[in-house]
Parts: C-alpha cells; structure tokens; sequence
C-alpha cells in the first residue's frame, strides 16, 4: 500500500511540473512506476475519485493537493 502511496504522489508532482503545458499521460505513468498508462488511471482514480486530466480541470494549481512527495 505504501508503494502505491508514493507512485500516486510521485504522478501528482509530475503533473504538477507540468501544469500549462501538454500532459503526456503514458509519460507520467512509467516515470512515477506504473506498468502502463490505464494501470496508472485506474490507481489514480481509487485515490481521489477523479481521472488525471479529470483532476486538473477542477483543481486549483496552487492548492495543497501538489504538494511535495514523501
């Protein structure tokens, strides 16, 4: 559980960094140690009940919900 924990906040730094520019789902998703991209959207969503591009349409891109990885 704590692997997971660490890969989903690694996927929300990335996307964090990336905010205004393209977001390249695939990319994220092995940089923050997913297998392939729907494993990386399915985990995400039974995090925060929301899709990565779901998620930064209704956040805020300084809320604490980027905040800094373990």
């Amino acid at each position: 559980e704590y692997t997971r924990i660490v890969r989903f906040q690694k996927a929300l730094a990335q996307m964090q960094h990336q905010t205004g520019k393209e977001i390249n789902q695939a990319q994220i998703a092995y940089a923050s140690g997913y297998a392939d991209q729907s494993h990386f959207i399915r985990e995400f969503k039974k995090f925060c009940g929301y899709t990565p591009m779901s998620l930064l349409k209704v956040s805020n891109p300084y809320s604490d919900l980027f905040a800094n990885p373990v």
